[in-house]
């Protein structure tokens, strides 16, 4: 099965933010990316988050979100697309997801693989952020005690892909507030293979037991940013 896979475009406006992220370079990088899927026949693109960045108007924000739609239903290939911090800066969930014309994913089967999709843009307290209340250190994945069981009653090769941090070496400021428990019943459920995860831009791959965590660098920050997976 061959995944395309891409995160933190952080696409807006902006030439230039926070130094080295070049926003407005990212929709011609989702474009090339899409390309790039379309030619290697993959079976499903995902992105795992901050799609977009902020704007000084809403419209402008719309008409970015809109903009990217446009490329992704540009291809017959499904794409899944996880929020990230960023995009809920600008976005509450059902605005997102309504622009993109895509509707939330937590859970697939495909060619005998499970593909679990983890929201962890919640804040400790349980509360999911919203434009406006959006703190990005302060992130939680509530459900805790659902994906505990689900990983119990998996038979599959279970992929995980999440926006945030669980790896244990990423640094401290970007990992889920629960990502401790989180990496211990992934490591005890022996059917997890890998962990993609966005958020941290240079990117990290690490091995622990039998689990990859692959982290990928950001694509505002670099070119050629995309990346397919066979698994």
């Amino acid at each position: 099965m061959k995944l395309g896979i891409f995160t933190d475009a952080h696409y807006s406006s902006a030439p230039l933010t926070c130094s080295r992220r070049y926003n407005n370079q990212s929709l011609r990088k989702i474009r090339e990316a899409y390309d790039y899927y379309a030619s290697e026949d993959c079976d499903l693109i995902v992105c795992l988050g901050d799609l977009t960045d902020t704007e000084t108007t809403a419209k402008q924000e719309i008409s970015n979100l809109a903009d990217i739609a446009a490329i992704m239903h540009s291809i017959p290939i499904p794409t899944v697309c996880l929020m990230g911090n960023h995009d809920t800066y600008a976005f509450e969930r059902e605005k997102f997801y309504e622009i993109l014309g895509r509707s939330p994913v937590s859970e697939l089967h495909l060619h005998g693989r499970r593909l679990l999709f983890l929201d962890a843009c919640y804040s400790r307290d349980g509360r999911p952020y919203t434009p406006g209340k959006v703190d990005w250190k302060d992130t939680f994945f509530p459900l805790e005690a659902d994906l505990r069981t689900m990983l119990a009653d998996s038979a599959e090769d279970t992929y995980i892909f999440v926006h945030q941090n669980i790896d244990p070496a990423i640094d401290p400021s970007h990992k889920i507030h629960n990502a401790d428990a989180l990496f211990s019943m992934i490591g005890d459920s022996g059917c997890v293979k890998t962990v993609f995860q966005g958020h941290y831009h240079p990117g990290h791959r690490a091995q622990y037991g039998s689990v990859d965590y692959v982290t990928l660098p950001a694509m505002c920050e670099n070119e050629f940013a995309y990346w397919i997976f066979d698994i």
